[in-house]
C-alpha cells in the first residue's frame, strides 16, 4: 500500500516537472541581430528602463531589448536573467504560463523583478517617476501597473546579472500572485514548495526503500525541468546534489529576510488604517444597520422568511448580515439593510486603498466574461455609443473594444475609479456620480446601457431600471448581468456562497422578477444566458472564502484587536487546512459540473426598448 502511494507521488512529481519544463520552453532568449556591436548604444528615447537595486543592464542588452520591443510593437519587455537560481526560476514557472502571458493583452504585468523596459508613454500614464535603485517589491508593483497602460508585453531571457537574495524571492512571490492578496502570496507559495518536500520526508520514514528512490527522483527533477530551456540556473548542480537540505534552508531564509521598503510602507499604512478602524469599531457596529423592513421592496409582500445569515467573507470585517426572501415573489434582500454610513465602512479598502491591488488583479482576470457580454450584444446590434453603469475603472470597456472596435464606450460610477479609467484610455468619457442624478444629461445619447453586477449593489434597483428606460432611446438595448439567488449552490453553501457578497449586495433578483420588471417598463426580452454567465467554480470560491474568513491575513487592520501569538498560530493552522480543503473543493466542483450547467451562479438578460 505504502509503496503504491509513493509510486503515485513520484508519478505526480514527474508530471509536474514536465509541465514546468513545457512552460519554461515558452521563454526565449533576447534576440540580438547578427553583427550588432557589443556596446551598441540605446536607440531612440522611446523607452525607459526600470531596474532593481544592484541590477546592471549593459548598453548592448538595452539596445537589443529596445529593438525587440520596437520590432514587435511591444509596450513592455521584462528582462529575466538567464542564470537565475533554481528556486527563483521554479517560482516563475509555477505561477506563470509564458506563452499565455504573452498573448493576454488584458492581464496585469508580472515578471522576474530585475529589469523592465517600458514605453515612456506607459510609464507616464502609470505615474512612475523612479526608475533605478528600486527594491524588488517596488519593481514588481510597477511591472503590474505598467501593463495596464501597454497591453502588449513579453518576457525574455537576457544576459544580465541576477540578484537572488531571499528578499528578491519574497517580492517575486507577491508580484506573481494572481488573485490572492499580496500579503498572502508568501505563505501560500511556500506551502506548495514545502508540500512536496514533506511528502518525500514522510516516504523516507514510512517506506525507506521506496522513499529513497523518491528522494533521488526529487533531487534529479530540477535537471529535468531545465533541460533544453533558455534559463540555466547557476546553482542547478548544487541544488540537485543537496536538494533535501537546500529546500528547508531556502524556505527559512525567505521567511527570515529583512523587510523591503515596500513591506515597511505597507505596514505603516496598515497601522495608520488600524487606528481609524479601531475607533470606528469601538463606537459599535450596530449603528451601521437601519430598521428592519416589514415589506418586500420589490413587490410589497409582507410574508418574509430568513434565507441566509452571512458574514463579510471578502475582508473579514465584523458583523452579521441577514438576507430575507419574499415568499410572494422570491426577491432576496438584506434586512435590516446596512446604512450609507455602514456601506462606506464596509466598502473602504475593498476596491481602493489597501485593497486596490487585489481588486485590480481580480478584475483584470475576468476578461472571458467581459468578452462574452460584448459578444451577446454584438449578436443583436452594433452600437455607436455604449454607457457602462457601475464600470469601476472600465475593465469591461477595455475588453469590449476588441469585440466592437467602432463603438464609443463611456462609463459611470460614483467613485474616483471611473476617472482613472478615462485617464488610462479605457473609457472615452467618465461620469462620476449617481446614475439617477445624472439621467437628464445622459438621455438619448446611448444606443446601449449595461449594468454588470451593479443592480444588486443599489438601494433601489427598480428606480435604477426606471432611469435606464429614461436614458435609452426607442430601439436602444439594455444589458444586465446579476448573481442568481435561485442557484442550487447558494442553498447548499449558505453564508459562504461568494455571490451573496455581504454586506455589499443589498438585493438578489430572480431572473423571472427582472424579466417581468423590464416588460412592464416597455422593454422586450431578446436573449437570456445562464450557463454562459457563470462566474466560476462555486466550491473552490467558497473554500477560499472560508480560508480567508478564518484569518489567514492576521495583520488586516480591521481586526478587533492587535494580532498576537494566538492569531499567528491560527494562521499556520489555516495554511495547513487550506491544502486539503481546496483539494476537496476542486473534487466537488468536478462532480457537480453537470448541475452547474443547469443552475449557474449568475445570468444575463438582453432587452430592447420598444419603438414608439
Amino acid at each position: 500500500m505504502l509503496v503504491g502511494l509513493v509510486a503515485f507521488v513520484a508519478l505526480c512529481m514527474t508530471a509536474n516537472a514536465v509541465r514546468l519544463r513545457a512552460r519554461l520552453r515558452g521563454l526565449h532568449p533576447l534576440p540580438s541581430p547578427p553583427g550588432a556591436p557589443e556596446d551598441a548604444p540605446p536607440g531612440e528615447d522611446e523607452y525607459v528602463l526600470l531596474t532593481a537595486d544592484g541590477v546592471h543592464v549593459p548598453p548592448a542588452v538595452l539596445g537589443a531589448a529596445e529593438r525587440h520591443a520596437r520590432g514587435n510593437g511591444l509596450g513592455m519587455v521584462d528582462l529575466m536573467p538567464r542564470d537565475l537560481h533554481v528556486d527563483t526560476a521554479l517560482d516563475l514557472a509555477r505561477h506563470l504560463n509564458f506563452d499565455a502571458y504573452r498573448g493576454d493583452v488584458f492581464g496585469m504585468g508580472r515578471g522576474a523583478c530585475h529589469a523592465v523596459l517600458a514605453s515612456r508613454a506607459a510609464a507616464r500614464g502609470a505615474g512612475i517617476t523612479a526608475f533605478t535603485g528600486l527594491d524588488p517589491d517596488e519593481l514588481g508593483a510597477a511591472t503590474a501597473r505598467l501593463r495596464l497602460y501597454t497591453g502588449s508585453a513579453d518576457i525574455v531571457v537576457a544576459p544580465i546579472g541576477a540578484r537572488d537574495q531571499a528578499a528578491f524571492r519574497r517580492s517575486r512571490m507577491r508580484s506573481l500572485a494572481f488573485v490572492i492578496p499580496q500579503t498572502l502570496a508568501l505563505p501560500q507559495t511556500l506551502f506548495a514548495a514545502a508540500g512536496g518536500y514533506l511528502l518525500v520526508a514522510g516516504a523516507l520514514v514510512l517506506a525507506p526503500a521506496a522513499g529513497l528512490a523518491l528522494a533521488l527522483l526529487y533531487c534529479a527533477l530540477p535537471a529535468l525541468v531545465f533541460a533544453g530551456v533558455a534559463v540555466r540556473p547557476r546553482d542547478l548542480a548544487r541544488v540537485c546534489a543537496l536538494r533535501l537540505a537546500h529546500t528547508p534552508l531556502s524556505i527559512f531564509r525567505t521567511l527570515a529576510a529583512p523587510r523591503t521598503r515596500w513591506e515597511r510602507d505597507l505596514a505603516a499604512r496598515r497601522e495608520e488604517a488600524r487606528v481609524w478602524y479601531r475607533a470606528e469599531i469601538d463606537r459599535g457596529i450596530g449603528r451601521f444597520f437601519g430598521p428592519r423592513a416589514e415589506e418586500c421592496p420589490w413587490c410589497g409582500g409582507r410574508a418574509l422568511s430568513r434565507r441566509v445569515v452571512a458574514r463579510d467573507i471578502l475582508q473579514g470585517k465584523p458583523g452579521r448580515f441577514t438576507m430575507e426572501r419574499c415568499d410572494r415573489c422570491g426577491h432576496v434582500f438584506q434586512n435590516p439593510r446596512v446604512t450609507p454610513e455602514g456601506l462606506a465602512f464596509y466598502y473602504k479598502d475593498v476596491y481602493d486603498g489597501l485593497g486596490d491591488v487585489l481588486a485590480e488583479r481580480i478584475l483584470s482576470s475576468n476578461t472571458s466574461w467581459y468578452l462574452a457580454r460584448a459578444a451577446m450584444l454584438a449578436r443583436a446590434t452594433v452600437p455607436r455609443t455604449w454607457l457602462d453603469v457601475g464600470t469601476g475603472k472600465g475593465h469591461f470597456c477595455r475588453a469590449a473594444r476588441s469585440v466592437l472596435p467602432g463603438t464609443r464606450f463611456d462609463g459611470l460610477d460614483f467613485g474616483a475609479a471611473v476617472e482613472e479609467g478615462e485617464q488610462r484610455g479605457w473609457i472615452d468619457r467618465a461620469y462620476r456620480g449617481e446614475f439617477t442624478a445624472l439621467s437628464a444629461d445622459l438621455a438619448g445619447r446611448y444606443d446601449v446601457v449595461s449594468m454588470h453586477h451593479y443592480l444588486e449593489h443599489t438601494a433601489d434597483p427598480l428606480g435604477e431600471l426606471d432611469t435606464a428606460v429614461k436614458v435609452l432611446p426607442s430601439g436602444g438595448h439594455l444589458l444586465i448581468e446579476l448573481p442568481d439567488p435561485e442557484s442550487w449552490f447558494g442553498r447548499v453553501l449558505r453564508g459562504f456562497w461568494v455571490p451573496w457578497l455581504a454586506p455589499q449586495h443589498l438585493h438578489m433578483i430572480p431572473i423571472g422578477n427582472l424579466r417581468e420588471a423590464l416588460e412592464q417598463r416597455g422593454l422586450e426580452i431578446l436573449a437570456e444566458e445562464r450557463r454562459e454567465a457563470d462566474q466560476g467554480p462555486d466550491f473552490v470560491a467558497s473554500a477560499a472564502a472560508v480560508v480567508n474568513w478564518l484569518g489567514l491575513d492576521v495583520d488586516r487592520p480591521w481586526w478587533p484587536r492587535t494580532p498576537g501569538r494566538r492569531e499567528y498560530t491560527g494562521t499556520i493552522a489555516t495554511i495547513i487546512l487550506a491544502g486539503p480543503l481546496m483539494g476537496t473543493a476542486v473534487l466537488l466542483d468536478l462532480l457537480t459540473t453537470p448541475l452547474a450547467r443547469r443552475s449557474s451562479n449568475a445570468y444575463r438578460v438582453l432587452a430592447r426598448k420598444k419603438l414608439g
